[in-house]
């Protein structure tokens, strides 16, 4: 096989490498394209989607929490103020000081009768489910359990809606609800137990600060009897002369907080909390829930540990399930208390949908790559197909029926023949010159065997013969030497090419002329032609 035939198989072929760089400049400018999309934050990996996604609720549910108790907030200072004015009102037509409400059961049914409109017009006014005033004194002090006992109204809405809800009486006189035509709770008491009650002791510790500063909001507790559980947002109720008459605020309900929180979103599964602020855990009876207006809502049951460890969504792992989602601190009371806000999914949503992700990616570079094969196959074909039969034509010698409305084709073929017209040329020219030289190589070779004969006639026999013999006598030098002047080598050649100096030339030559029999350079050539037109005569 030819070197040029080598190459023709190893070498790509015209259409294969067409093909590939189309494929190549393909293949660049969607990476380019991709590259593009990242850089300007047009592409986003599962995680980041989600992320934002979570963010996004994570706005909306912060604005809905902060709106929300900012509101109650103002309602329940504005509560205290009308609670302490009404109180201060009634001490005076009783002509009683506050203290003597203690072991005053008229007293209290009095001043409860007075307080029980406007707490149950402010219950209907406010967001919430349900309203209390608790007075610092209670009803029997002789009682075991007196120092914790305190008398109170403490209303609540029947069901999750204010407006339109049966109000019902959980702590409170019997007669003052049914005055009012109220009904009892089923778990109805007649005073509130200090004891039950969350953070009572901070709370009333807080009397000496001013109601802008002094509301606050206790730890998520279970309503004593009951299984709801609730949080209260609270503020002391303060004399003009600073005597504490003990506390009032609202009740959120785990029911209620779920139902006025429920997140516009379309997010299936959604779970958003309020809890308290521990760092590595994630208690849920410490936490109210809420899920979507219009989605599923799954109630967590069990702790959860808090595993920061999937970039930017936080991975909260109980024993059974596990979420993904964000945490924010938020500032909910007078003090700056601080609960932490999370809105999370189930992992396995986020799972499925990175599976969809990454399938969805898988089929979209499979279609690509298909489409890109197949398009850049199409094209190198239809480009190159008119040129391929051309070149065909040429190699089939036809170039003469060749017709192509391609410039370069019709170029290369004015440029064959024009080439081939100068090839004949040079083939005439050639043989010309090659016939002339055979005619002259002819004449030189008859004059040769000319001289050779009549030189042959003037050399000496008994000479010749001693040449003959003296070549047989030469050393190796000797023989080279010799054989190099029957070349036509010059002497500088001949000092070259042995490798040795003039004056061992010169020596080399005066042994081969003795050896040989011969005066001289020429006379030892004239000899040697001889002989060779003897050695030739005998071969033919």
């Amino acid at each position: 096989m030819s070197k040029n035939s080598a190459l023709r198989y190893s070498e790509w072929s015209l259409k294969s490498k067409l093909f590939a760089y189309m494929l190549l400049l393909t293949i660049i400018l969607l990476a380019i394209l991709t590259l593009g999309l990242i850089m300007f934050g047009h592409t986003n990996t599962t995680a980041e989607t989600f992320y934002d996604v979570l963010d996004i609720q994570m706005e909306v549910f912060e604005k809905d929490i902060s709106v929300h108790f900012d509101h109650l907030a103002a309602s329940a200072i504005s509560l205290s103020e009308d609670l302490t004015e009404t109180l201060d009102k009634q001490l005076e037509e009783l002509n009683i000081p506050f203290s003597a409400l203690t072991d005053s059961p008229s007293g209290l049914v009095h001043i409860q009768n007075a307080m029980l409109e406007p707490l149950q017009h402010k219950l209907r006014q406010a967001n919430c489910s349900g309203a209390f005033v608790m007075l610092n004194a209670t009803v029997n002090s002789s009682l075991p359990e007196a120092s914790s006992s305190k008398s109170g109204l403490y209303l609540q809405i029947n069901g999750y809606h204010t407006s339109g809800s049966e109000v019902l009486m959980y702590r409170g006189f019997a007669e003052t609800a049914k005055s009012h035509e109220i009904t009892l709770h089923r778990k109805w008491r007649l005073e509130f137990r200090t004891d039950l009650f969350p953070n009572y002791a901070k709370i009333a510790s807080s009397d000496a600060l001013s109601l802008e500063s002094a509301y606050r909001v206790t730890d998520l507790f279970i309503l004593p009897g009951t299984s709801e559980k609730a949080l209260l947002l609270t503020v002391p109720m303060i004399s003009g002369d600073g005597a504490f008459y003990g506390i009032c605020g609202y009740e959120i309900s785990e029911s209620y907080f779920m139902t006025y929180h429920a997140q516009p979103s379309k997010t299936p599964h959604l779970t958003c909390l309020l809890t308290s602020d521990h760092e590595n855990v994630l208690l849920t009876d410490e936490s109210l829930s809420c899920g979507s207006s219009d989605g599923h809502f799954h109630s967590l049951t069990s702790d959860y540990a808090i595993l920061k460890n999937n970039r930017a969504l936080t991975h909260f792992k109980s024993e059974n399930f596990s979420y993904l989602g964000i945490t924010k601190k938020i500032s909910l009371s007078g003090d700056k208390q601080e609960h932490q806000l999370v809105v999370m999914i189930p992992k396995s949503d986020y799972d499925r949908t990175l599976l969809r992700s990454i399938g969805q990616s898988a089929i979209l570079i499979v279609l690509l790559l298909f489409f890109t094969v197949s398009f850049c196959k199409y094209f190198s074909k239809r480009f190159l197909s008119p040129i391929l039969s051309v070149l065909e034509k040429i190699k089939s010698d036809k170039r003469s029926e060749t017709t192509s409305n391609i410039p370069e084709i019709l170029d290369l073929i004015e440029y064959l023949d024009r080439q081939e017209r100068e090839h004949d040329k040079t083939l005439s020219d050639l043989e010309t010159k090659h016939q002339a030289a055979e005619n002259e190589n002819l004449r030189l070779q008859t004059e040769i065997d000319r001289l050779a004969y009549s030189r042959k006639t003037e050399i000496d026999p008994a000479d010749y013969q001693y040449f003959i013999a003296g070549i047989k006598t030469l050393t190796e030098s000797e023989k080279n030497l010799f054989e190099y002047y029957l070349s036509g080598k010059t002497a500088k050649e001949i000092l070259v090419l042995m490798g040795i100096k003039e004056s061992t030339l010169k020596y080399h030559n005066h042994n081969l002329l003795g050896k040989l029999g011969v005066s001289s350079r020429k006379q030892m050539l004239r000899y040697a032609e001889v002989m060779r037109n003897q050695n030739e005569t005998k071969v033919d």
